[in-house]
């Protein structure tokens, strides 16, 4: 079986060997950069199935590197890594289409934590799923409206598909958090919140409104 192929950015050499020593213990494929330049290289040179980011590195961002890869692999899972703890970087983090974040200083055992639950994201059935004029294909993990793309990251993609297969039925945030992220605990953030208003804002933006509906203290459903 072939490996999981991870871009892991990291310029702390400390920190990323150690990362990388243990994730290549557990059978993963790392490929680390240092810098911008070199991760958009590798992002180049292969396809990716997970990317783990750090935000301050040198030549640019972890943002840079991340808008690369929705343009190249638009439904890959990326796990943002950020000394900043403050909910402004954390949101927009996420509103520049990263699928996690985690705070430093952290444990390895939380990076890999994240890391297999961004990849778990089991899809039960291929056929397209139709309201009105949004087709939701899971097969190539694409939504679109009225024919036309709408430009999703993976775990907002992930989000549509997993309330769009229950019409009508009221998903809670815990439900949420454990089949489309891969938690079996609360991380205590308002992550499906953030999320579910920038899925919105999409389709808004694609001419579809008021889709995704939200129950006070239930959560959200697709009507």
């Amino acid at each position: 079986m072939e490996s999981v192929k991870i871009l892991f950015l990291e310029d702390d050499l400390q920190t990323a060997e150690a990362i990388r020593s243990a994730l290549t213990r557990e059978g993963f494929a790392v490929f680390h950069a240092t810098d911008v330049a070199s991760a958009t290289a590798l992002v180049d040179q292969y396809v990716f199935d997970i990317a783990v980011l750090d935000l301050m590195v040198p030549g640019g961002s972890g943002f840079d590197v991340l808008a690369k890869l929705r343009a190249q692999i638009p439904g890959i899972p990326v796990l943002l890594l950020t000394a900043r703890d403050e909910v402004e970087d954390r949101v927009h983090g996420l509103d520049q289409g990263a699928d996690d974040y985690l705070v430093k200083p952290f444990a390895f055992v939380e990076v890999l934590a994240r890391i297999r639950a961004l990849l778990r994201r089991p899809i039960q059935r291929v056929e397209p799923i139709r309201i009105g004029p949004l087709e939701i294909d899971p097969l190539r993990r694409v939504a679109r409206a009225d024919g036309r793309k709408v430009d999703l990251s993976g775990t907002e993609f992930g989000l549509l598909y997993y309330l769009s297969q229950r019409p009508g039925q009221v998903i809670s945030r815990r439900d949420l958090l454990e089949h489309v992220w891969g938690y079996r605990f609360h991380p205590g953030t308002n992550v499906v919140d953030v999320h579910v208003n920038r899925l919105r804002r999409k389709l808004e933006a694609a001419g579809i409104s008021d889709l995704v509906k939200t129950v006070r203290g239930g959560g959200y459903f697709v009507d």
